[in-house]
């Protein structure tokens, strides 16, 4: 079994739960946070005794809404990952913050505990869009959240943006683009819409109280992306990520990678691979079911077999630029994928044409 050097800590605490949100988040349990961290650390110690770890290159904390947690208590999470794991000296070490948590306590904490990298949730700044997607944070607070940031040090800062939102125009998704631009980002991520099924958007799509969108205005919104962010100095190394030279999310490239990860926390995911086969896992997805379980929360799991946990790193490795050296067994699938003009090959590999990483759902429909 190949050792872990990726560690994802989730923290599903959130003031408000967005109306398109189908993560594992839950509003107006903040009493529970202590409790919670004593879970996970108890979780974490017992994982670093029964698994093979090296030392960590990663480690980020997801959610929910990370930057809820009170500075003591954040920073005593910290130091508690740091004691019990052997973290990198140059580890990427993320925080994902919504710009109403933001702030000079918190964020002292964060850089103290060693976090060098923050995601900011700004999500839009038009505040049509944002209360569409019930977001209950405006333009003025992202831009207050990541200016503060800035001054106090965090030299790696990621904004999250969504387009194809209803209502929302090309000309009005353009000026988001350059309202972030103008913030100085490192790293962009530009997420086209999507109604879950079970959240409060979907419902509210389903009965008439939104509009479907027009595909030809997500295309344009998708064509505006690319032009502005590349305009910008940005790349696209992933089908909706974007960074600076230097500045791609060393973690979520372990993902797309098919590294092993291990998932702490309530309804995290795990993975393991012998680089042949592969396994993952999950946790109790519901905090206080998580608390009583720990430190031995798991769920349930599954083992890939060979040909799945090859479809899967195909079809991972070409959401990248970078792409992936083809597996054994997929020559058909690729041959078909080529000629429709959605991959290339060059040195060895192959990764997703501008096409193939517009349409990486035929991509996955075609492999998986």
């Amino acid at each position: 079994m190949q050792p872990v050097a990726n560690l994802y800590i989730h923290l599903p605490f959130c003031k408000h739960k967005c109306g398109y949100c189908d993560f594992n988040a839950y509003a107006g349990m903040d009493r529970l946070m202590p409790d919670y961290v004593d879970a996970l650390e108890r979780e974490l110690a017992a994982a670093r005794e029964e698994r093979d770890f090296s030392r960590l290159s990663t480690v980020y904390l997801g959610g929910g809404t990370p930057s809820l947690l009170p500075a003591d208590l954040v920073a005593r999470l910290l130091r508690f990952i740091r004691g019990t794991f052997d973290i990198a000296a140059d580890a990427e070490i993320t925080l994902e913050a919504n710009p109403a948590s933001t702030d000079e306590s918190r964020l002292a904490a964060w850089l103290e505990g060693g976090v060098n990298r923050l995601s900011l949730g700004v999500q839009g700044f038009e505040p049509r869009a944002l209360a569409v997607l019930e977001r209950k944070t405006d333009a003025a607070q992202a831009t207050r959240a990541f200016t503060l940031a800035r001054s106090m040090g965090v030299a790696n800062l990621s904004i999250d943006l969504i387009y194809a939102v209803p209502y929302q125009s090309r000309e009005s998704w353009v000026e988001t683009l350059r309202r972030a631009l103008a913030l100085g980002p490192d790293h962009v991520s530009t997420y086209c819409l999507t109604f879950e099924e079970g959240t409060l958007l979907w419902r509210r799509r389903a009965e008439g109280k939104l509009p479907e969108l027009d595909p030809d205005l997500q295309w344009d919104q998708l064509d505006s992306a690319v032009a502005q962010l590349e305009a910008g100095g940005f790349r696209r190394y992933e089908v909706s990520n974007w960074a600076r030279p230097g500045f791609e999310s060393q973690h979520n490239l372990a993902y797309w990678r098919c590294r092993p990860v291990y998932g702490g926390g309530a309804g995290a995911h795990s993975y393991a691979t012998d680089g042949i086969r592969a396994w993952r896992w999950w946790n109790i997805a519901r905090p206080r079911e998580y608390i009583a379980a720990c430190p031995a929360p798991r769920a349930d799991g599954e083992e890939l077999p060979q040909r799945k946990a090859g479809a899967e790193a195909l079809m991972l490795g070409l959401r990248t630029a970078e792409g992936v050296a083809p597996p054994a067994g997929f020559e058909d699938e690729l041959g078909r994928l080529a000629l429709a003009g959605l991959i290339e090959s060059f040195d060895g590999r192959v990764a997703p044409t501008r096409r193939g990483m517009d349409l990486h759902n035929q991509i996955a429909l075609a492999v998986l």
